[in-house]
């Protein structure tokens, strides 16, 4: 029986997101609202373009999968075009015969094996970000010094005699007659309140990444194309109809919390907290005790963090620890690293120290028992049970993921390890050297930054009867990140 595989980057993938307002979608989740006795496989993840999902698991399902009368939808370009990422970068620039061009690697990775199957391939230019001035044009649209990746697509399409779907123009059409309401059409993380009501926040809207009502839309877009052009796929397509506002909704599971970036020229640290500039000493979360047992602070050029007093944990629900850090616009790419050195620990589970990336930050705490479970990913150790793993985060706020690096007994006193969190973009890269092994982990459109409108924060962190010693501490900037 015949199937649609879609194939691509987030635009078409599907999300978990659990914590925002309007939730991420994907328009290869929306496709199968229009269509009717045919199977919808999709394939699509995150973060990937069309050079690095074939190092995925998803690829060699679709070369399992793909047979005789399949149609294969390919929707790539956003990441393809990330030139400061060679993992993932293609030129629309170079043609389909030249190697490392975005034209070769949709025919010969996708394309050409759908035609060998005797499958029918459609390819779809990406989706336009959003643009509030409704100018769209340069890299909103997909055109920058590496190339016109709109105009790759459908160039290839022409060459190859097969179909062609221009995502890029159609949707900005809708969006200008949208106006100001375009931005609905996407992503949103935040809410706020006006005169105590809880709406959407626009300052949170997501400019790449589409929710469920744009993601109709694109679907909708798509199916009306293939059906203009009489396309053979076009039998399994409903009647359609334009979406309509009243099919957003918002996310049930949404939980409204205020947040706003802290006032650091004001904050006026104890000597448990007080560190050399660039860095600012805290400790907040679901904590025991609020004293100076607790510390987050210099010590000449190290850092000490942590506390002998039991306090803080990490597990499912949430979260308390001291953290020593410092502020970078969350636009720029980085690197932040140091050596730790285990001064005390008490051999106690959901415990953990390290360096973190996060979304969020918090001063002058007054409620031990206050919860702040957002997202964060962590280079270091967290113990539970009886075991240890190495590197783990939080996607949601019931949920902490641990890699699957485990030890099998606690950290020691004296241990040392060395760590480092990496921003490239969408990818963030965590290495942690410990006991004579690396232990990697890479993290692709990872939402650390849906809480804080300016900033990202990186540091160091220690809780429940640790307390770690940070040296050789090093922060790099590497310049702007490229857009989603």
């Amino acid at each position: 029986m015949a199937k649609i595989i879609m194939l691509g980057d987030s635009t078409v993938s599907s999300f978990e997101d659990v914590s925002y307002y309007y939730p991420r979608y994907g328009y290869g989740v929306l496709l199968s609202e229009y269509v009717s006795g045919i199977e919808v496989l999709n394939l699509a993840l995150s973060g990937r373009s069309s050079k690095s999902f074939i190092l995925e698991p998803n690829y060699q399902t679709f070369l399992n999968e793909v047979s005789e009368g399949d149609f294969v939808i390919i929707g790539f370009g956003h990441n393809d075009e990330k030139g400061d990422d060679i993992a993932r970068f293609t030129s629309a620039l170079k043609d389909i015969n030249e190697e490392g061009s975005f034209k070769k690697s949709l025919y010969d990775n996708y394309i050409k094996i759908a035609l060998d199957k005797k499958a029918t391939p459609i390819i779809c230019s990406p989706i336009p970000r959003l643009d509030l001035s409704m100018k769209y044009e340069g890299n909103d649209v997909h055109i920058n010094e590496f190339g016109d990746y709109r105009k790759a697509v459908l160039d290839l399409a022409s060459y190859l005699n097969i179909a062609g779907i221009d995502l890029t123009n159609t949707l900005i059409e809708v969006s200008k007659k949208l106006e100001d309401k375009q931005l609905l059409l996407h992503a949103i993380s935040k809410g706020k309140k006006v005169n105590g009501v809880v709406t959407y926040d626009e300052r949170s809207v997501d400019k790449t990444h589409l929710n469920y009502l744009g993601a109709k839309w694109v679907a909708y877009l798509l199916a009306s194309e293939l059906k203009k052009i009489n396309h053979p796929i076009s039998k399994y397509f409903k009647e359609l109809e334009e979406p309509k506002f009243s099919d957003l909704v918002i996310n049930p599971l949404f939980v409204f919390k205020e947040y706003k970036t802290p006032d650091f020229e004001a904050y006026k640290p104890e000597d448990c907290f007080k560190c050399n500039e660039p860095y600012y000493g805290t400790a907040f979360g679901c904590l025991d005790i609020i004293d100076d047992s607790i510390i987050a602070k210099s010590d000449n050029d190290d850092f000490l963090v942590g506390s002998k007093t039991k306090f803080g944990k990490f597990n499912a629900s949430s979260d308390g620890f001291a953290y020593a850090f410092t502020k970078i616009d969350k636009n720029l790419n980085f690197k932040f690293s140091a050596h730790a050195k285990i001064e005390y620990y008490n051999g106690i589970k959901q415990s953990g120290f390290g360096l973190m990336l996060r979304g969020d930050v918090y001063f002058n705490q007054t409620n031990p028992k206050e919860n702040y479970s957002t997202n964060f990913i962590a280079g270091g150790i967290v113990t539970t049970d009886a075991i240890s793993y190495i590197n783990f985060s939080r996607s949601n706020p019931t949920e902490l993921k641990k890699e699957l690096n485990i030890i099998n007994e606690f950290y020691k006193e004296n241990e040392e390890l060395d760590i480092s969190i990496e921003r490239l973009g969408q990818v963030v890269f965590v290495k942690t050297y410990y006991r004579n092994q690396l232990y990697e982990s890479k993290f692709i459109d990872f939402d650390y930054l849906s809480m804080d409108d300016k900033y990202v924060y990186v540091g160091m962190f220690a809780n429940a009867q640790t307390i770690a010693r940070f040296s050789n501490v090093k922060l790099e900037l590497n310049g702007k990140a490229r857009q989603a």
